[in-house]
C-alpha cells in the first residue's frame, strides 16, 4: 500500500491523481443529483474549461510536462497547459458542452465530437493516470541512470497525457449517440403537421394532443372552433398557434380533400395549407 501511495503521489502521476480526484468528486455529486452532467456547458475554450474544473484546487503543477511549482497556483494551470498542447482548440460548443469541432478539426478526428467535456476529461484523466502509474517505476528503473529524473518524469507526463487523450478519443466514440440532444420543433415548424389527439375530445376551449418529434414527443394544448368528432388516438392537422391562449388550433385530418392530403407530404406545402385553413 505504501508503494502504491508513493507512486500515485510522485511527479508526474501526482498531477493526474489530483485531476482524477476532482473528477471522481464531480461524479459523486452527479450521482447524488447535486449537479448535472452538463455542469460546464457554455461557449468557452478548453483552457477556461480546465480552470472551471479545477481552479478551486490549490497546489499542483503549472504545466503538465514542467517541474512542480509550489505556492497556491490553481491546478487549472495544468489543464490549461494540456489545452495549449492540443493547440488551444475550443472545448465547449453551443449545446451540452460538446467540443467545438465545426469544420472537422483535430478534436473531431480524435473522436471527441458530440461528447460532453465532463465525460471527455474523465476519460483522459483516468487513462493518463493509469498509464503513468503503470510506467513510471519501470521507466525510471530502465533509464534513471542515463536521463535526469526531472526530465524523465516531465517527458513521461507529457507522453501519458498525449496517449491518454488519443486513447480516450477512441474510447468515447461509442458513447456519442447517448449524448445526442433532439430539440423540440418550434411553433412555426408545427404548422401543417399532423398530431395525435390524446384527450377524450377537442372543443373550442380545451383539448390535448401529442406530436411525435422523434424523441419523447411533445404535448400540445389544442382547440377546434368547429364542431367535430375528434377523440383520443385520432390524427388532427395543426393550423395555427394562438399566443394569447397558448393553444394550437387544429381540425380533423378527415376533413381534408384527397389533393390536400397529398400536400401534407411536403412541409412547406403543408404549412401553406394550414395558413389557408386557418384563415378560412
Amino acid at each position: 500500500m505504501s508503494a502504491f501511495l508513493d507512486t500515485i503521489l510522485a511527479f508526474p502521476t501526482a498531477i493526474f491523481t489530483i485531476v482524477l480526484g476532482v473528477v471522481m468528486t464531480y461524479w459523486l455529486f452527479v450521482i447524488a443529483g447535486a449537479v448535472g452532467i452538463d455542469l460546464f456547458d457554455g461557449d468557452i475554450t478548453l483552457e477556461s474549461g480546465g480552470k472551471a474544473l479545477s481552479g478551486a484546487i490549490e497546489g499542483g503543477g503549472k504545466a503538465l510536462g514542467g517541474a512542480i511549482e509550489g505556492g497556491g497556483k490553481a491546478l487549472g494551470g495544468a489543464i490549461e497547459g494540456g489545452g495549449k498542447a492540443l493547440g488551444g482548440a475550443k472545448a465547449l460548443g453551443a449545446h451540452d458542452a460538446d467540443f467545438d469541432v465545426d469544420g472537422g478539426g483535430v478534436l473531431a478526428a480524435m473522436g471527441f465530437a458530440g461528447i460532453p467535456i465532463t465525460v471527455s476529461v474523465s476519460f483522459v484523466a483516468f487513462i493518463a493516470w493509469f498509464l503513468s502509474v503503470m510506467s513510471a517505476q519501470p521507466l525510471h528503473e530502465a533509464l534513471g541512470g542515463v536521463v535526469p529524473s526531472w526530465l524523465l518524469s516531465s517527458g513521461l507526463g507529457l507522453a501519458c497525457f498525449a496517449a491518454g487523450t488519443v486513447t480516450a478519443g477512441f474510447a468515447v466514440r461509442p458513447l456519442r449517440p447517448v449524448f445526442v440532444t433532439k430539440r423540440a420543433p418550434g411553433r412555426d415548424a408545427l404548422m401543417g403537421r399532423v398530431c395525435t389527439i390524446s384527450s377524450g375530445s377537442v372543443t373550442a376551449k380545451t383539448g390535448h394532443a401529442t406530436f411525435e418529434d422523434g424523441g419523447a414527443g411533445v404535448i400540445l394544448n389544442v382547440v377546434c372552433a368547429k364542431p367535430n368528432e375528434l377523440k383520443r388516438g385520432q390524427p388532427a392537422l395543426i393550423l395555427a398557434y394562438d399566443a394569447e391562449r397558448r393553444v394550437y388550433e387544429v381540425e380533423p385530418v378527415d376533413w381534408l380533400l384527397p389533393e390536400e392530403m397529398e400536400q401534407l407530404q411536403d412541409p412547406a406545402r403543408a404549412a401553406a395549407l394550414a395558413r389557408v385553413k386557418a384563415r378560412g
